[in-house]
């Protein structure tokens, strides 16, 4: 039988990171309207960062259905799209996500973050 007092919750703070969390009653929170701004310039950079892969998975999702495909693999897509469209091919219909993402991430980071 296990003895009750060796038991660690699964949901206690790890002790790594009990002994860098400041002191109960001690953290210092940012302004709710820098950490909103934060939170909406942090979404926007993610999406513009990952928008080209999401871009090309589409495309080759797409791809799969057509007879005969278009495209021969994920380096074959970028060059084509590059090609025919110029590296700014990459980020077409990136206006309409990151409209929807500064907003979502601002909130998300902004509003219900974790205290420290």
């Amino acid at each position: 039988m296990q003895d009750r007092r060796t038991f660690t919750s699964a949901f206690s703070t790890p002790r790594c990171l009990a002994a860098a969390a400041p002191a109960a009653g001690k953290s210092k929170l940012t302004h709710p309207g820098k950490a909103i701004l934060a939170g909406g310039l942090a979404g926007g950079i993610e999406i513009c960062i990952t928008f080209p892969t999401e871009y090309v998975k589409t495309q080759l999702q797409l791809d799969e259905k057509a007879n005969p495909p278009k495209y021969r693999g994920v380096g074959d897509c970028v060059r084509q799209t590059v090609q025919s469209h110029g590296v700014r091919g990459l980020y077409r219909g990136l206006s309409s996500l990151v409209y929807g993402s500064i907003p979502k991430s601002a909130v998300r980071f902004g509003v219900f973050r974790v205290p420290q």
